[in-house]
C-alpha cells in the first residue's frame, strides 16, 4: 500500500476537480482493459508510463476507482483489476462510471478535514525519526501497525505533514521524508506545530479556492 492516496494527492494538487480528471482515469482504465483488465505492480512502469501517467495521478485514479467499487486489489495489494462490468463495458458507458466514481470522491474531499490528535502526529514524527528521518512502504508495515496507526490515520497526518512543509512524499508515492528541519527539530515542538497546522487548516484551504467555479470551462 503507497503512502500516497486520493486524499493527499489532492491535498498536493488542489483536489481531482482541479488536478485529475476522468477523462485520464480513463486511459488508465483502458490500459487495464488492454491487459486482460488486471495489471500488476511490476507490470505498471512500463505499461502506464509511456501514457504519461505519473505514479502518484494512478495512485489517486486507483483509490477514487477502488472507492466506487470499480476496481480490486489482490490479497497481497500487488494486482490491480477492473470489475467485470467495467471490464466489458466500452466508450461512453466506460466513461459515464469514471465520471460517477469521481463525483462520489468529490464529495468526499469537500467534507475532509483532518481530525486526528496533535499528539499523533508528534508520534508519527518521532517514529520517522527513529527510522533516520525516511520511512518507505516496507518499513511503515513494519514499524506502523505495532503502535496502532490505522492506513487512513496515516494518511491523513501525511497530509497535513506535507502541506505543512514538515515532510515530503517521493515521487512514486512509496516514500515518506522529514523535512531536514523537523528530522533535527525539538520534539516538544510536533504536536503544538500539528495542533496549529491542524486548527488553521480551513482558513489555509478555503473550499471555495479548491474547487471550480460553477460553470467553469462551458
Amino acid at each position: 500500500m503507497r503512502l500516497i492516496s486520493a486524499t493527499l494527492a489532492a491535498t498536493l494538487l488542489a483536489g481531482p476537480a482541479l488536478g485529475f480528471t476522468p477523462e485520464r482515469a480513463g486511459i488508465l482504465v483502458d490500459a487495464l482493459r488492454a491487459n486482460d483488465c488486471a495489471m500488476s505492480g511490476a507490470e505498471a512502469p512500463e505499461a502506464l508510463g509511456p501514457l504519461g501517467l505519473d505514479p502518484m495521478e494512478v495512485q489517486a485514479f486507483v483509490d477514487t476507482l477502488f472507492g466506487a467499487g470499480l476496481v480490486t486489489l489482490s490479497d497481497d495489494m500487488e494486482t490491480l483489476s477492473l470489475v467485470p462490468m467495467l471490464c466489458e463495458a466500452e466508450g461512453e458507458a466506460s466513461m459515464a462510471m469514471i465520471v460517477q466514481a469521481f463525483a462520489a470522491q468529490e464529495a468526499q474531499i469537500e467534507r475532509w478535514l483532518p481530525e486526528f490528535a496533535p499528539e499523533r502526529g508528534a508520534e508519527l514524527v518521532a517514529t520517522l525519526r527513529g527510522a533516520e528521518c525516511v520511512l518507505s512502504d516496507e518499513r511503515a508495515r513494519e514499524l506502523l501497525p505495532p503502535l496502532g496507526f490505522t492506513p487512513v490515520e496515516v494518511r491523513d497526518i501525511v497530509a497535513v505533514m506535507v502541506d505543512g512543509e514538515m515532510a515530503v512524499v517521493s515521487e512514486d508515492g512509496a516514500e515518506l521524508r522529514l523535512t531536514d528541519s523537523v528530522c533535527a527539530g525539538d520534539p516538544a515542538a510536533d504536536a503544538p506545530v500539528f495542533a496549529t497546522l491542524i486548527a488553521t487548516w480551513e482558513e489555509r484551504h478555503p473550499l471555495e479556492a479548491e474547487l471550480p467555479a460553477e460553470g467553469a470551462g462551458e
